[in-house]
């Protein structure tokens, strides 16, 4: 007879249908899932990978500043704002900032508290958008307030806003967090179910069998005797007579819950418009591969990064004169393989579109050297010149 009335036949597999139960008994007795905020869908590691995944290419993207006339763009001098946007804080770091406004909040809000002498901000200060609200007025339509100060927006006032996930009628965008909040809910709820099984779900980690009847007190001196001499060593363990060590292990294959959780990364990455195998997820029964490099680039710029890309070109553009825009750098992402570069550059040379020195440009590298002329100098000077023709 064993000290506890399970054998090993009976460990159990965990269910998708067991998460759900679960998640039915906490709400029957009260124990709701805490809402979704910014900060709990945060500590969900698929939104927290697709957040670093955008926010983190998009803030290391180089900034141009470009002006068009007459059909041709050239590159003009960046205003002193992408120099130190705000005090004590580098570009990349600001960006990256701005990045993780839009991807969860759906907005990013600024103010601009310096301009230069052309009248363009030289310093915007990024405002959390949970300070921000929006009231609808008659006679003026939205008004946005930032800590209960109503505020105009840039170019008529202080506020800078770039929006993203609009709808008609409405100048602020919709939150990815808050209109995914049932699915991360999920997600955490699959996680903490995991967690709850795993540190305290009821199932030991070994069973003690012993061939005779035991006393509750029997019982208990015997497994304290067990933990008290393998807690915190791994020296082997010496069992008396009629007592039996087995280990209980539940396999990761038969936690079906990992497949709740899987739906749940797939579901994210299909939010913020990612391949899930980029927030090292998969997706079930389906195997994709790219021919190669460049393509999977373009594929991730296209699909995945762009719209947010478009979307804060166009509010850092207003911060700037026209006709001038600002412009991500993207050929870093689109950048493929050397010997497909190099075979890329030898087709534009020899078809005369691209010179060797614009090859080198792009390649970061300098201007090839002027030739040195090594042909020998004439080195007589004018008297020998008139020795040799009066010997003439």
């Amino acid at each position: 007879m064993g000290l506890f009335r399970r054998g090993a036949s009976e460990e159990r597999a965990i269910t998708a249908e067991d998460v759900i139960n679960l998640v039915n008994e906490r709400r029957r007795y009260g124990n709701v899932p805490q809402a979704v905020t910014t900060d709990s869908a945060m500590r969900l590691s698929a939104v927290w990978a697709c957040v670093r995944l955008l926010a983190g290419l998009g803030s290391t993207l180089p900034l141009d500043q470009q002006r068009t006339r007459g059909g041709v763009t050239v590159e003009v001098p960046r205003s002193p704002l992408f120099d130190q946007p705000q005090p004590d804080t580098s570009l990349s770091t600001w960006l990256y900032q701005a990045w993780s406004s839009l991807l969860t909040a759906g907005n990013v809000y600024g103010l601009v508290t310096a301009v230069g002498g052309n009248g363009y901000p030289t310093a915007v200060e990024l405002v959390d958008p949970g300070l921000v609200q929006w009231r609808p007025e008659e006679d003026r339509g939205w008004c946005a307030v930032v800590d209960n100060v109503e505020l105009d927006r840039w170019p008529n006032g202080p506020l800078w806003h770039v929006p993203i996930f609009t709808m008609p009628g409405q100048p602020f965008g919709l939150s990815p967090i808050k209109h995914a909040k049932q699915t991360i809910s999920a997600g955490l709820s699959a996680e903490r179910f995991g967690s709850d099984f795993f540190h305290g779900g009821g199932t030991p980690n070994a069973i003690l069998y012993s061939d005779t009847e035991l006393t509750a007190d029997q019982a208990q001196g015997i497994k304290g005797a067990f933990v008290r001499s393998t807690a915190g060593n791994r020296e082997p363990m010496v069992v008396g007579a009629g007592l039996r060590y087995e280990r209980v292990s539940v396999s990761p294959d038969e936690a079906q819950f990992l497949d709740a959780q899987r739906f749940t990364v797939e579901q994210i990455a299909r939010i913020y418009g990612i391949a899930p195998e980029m927030i090292g997820g998969a997706t079930s029964g389906s195997s994709v591969t790219y021919a190669n490099r460049e393509q999977r680039s373009q594929d991730f710029l296209t699909f995945g990064l762009m719209p947010y890309l478009v979307a804060l070109e166009d509010g850092l553009s207003a911060l700037v004169p026209r006709p001038q825009r600002v412009r991500f750098n993207v050929d870093s992402v689109l950048r493929s393989d050397l010997k497909t570069r190099y075979e890329s550059h030898a087709i534009a040379i020899t078809n005369g579109f691209l010179t060797v020195d614009e090859v080198r440009e792009i390649e970061d590298r300098p201007p090839m050297p002027e030739p040195v002329d090594d042909s020998p100098e004439d080195d007589m000077d004018e008297d020998d010149m008139d020795d040799n023709e009066a010997v003439t």
